[in-house]
């Protein structure tokens, strides 16, 4: 299973988030086999495309990602996040490849 971690905290004194391993989401379903951990990977590859030549670091959260699959597969956010929550994933966490989560 994957690895879940604390950040560090932002630099303007957020609390720091929990952290969770892109493999954390594997065997979650909703229609069809893997497709959590299927569209976490394709989030994960944007959000380095999106952040090439600058300075930043895009992570989604557990929450966002029930967003992106809710408009990719018009559902209610509130279906995945349900799905997303009996799998005991924190909502919050964001989600790294699984050598950034620990």
């Amino acid at each position: 299973m994957g690895m879940s971690g604390k950040d560090k905290g932002d630099a303007i004194g957020l609390p720091a988030r929990e952290r969770i391993g892109v493999s954390t989401l594997k065997g979650i379903s909703v229609l069809f086999e893997d497709d959590i951990h299927d569209l976490a990977c394709w989030a994960l590859k944007m959000n380095e495309g999106k952040d090439k030549g600058n300075n930043s670091r895009s992570r989604h959260t557990v929450y966002g990602l029930a967003g992106i699959y809710s408009v990719a597969a018009h559902m209610s956010r509130d279906e995945i996040v349900h799905v997303l929550e009996d799998h005991g994933l924190p909502i919050e966490a964001t989600i790294e490849h699984d050598e950034d989560a620990t």
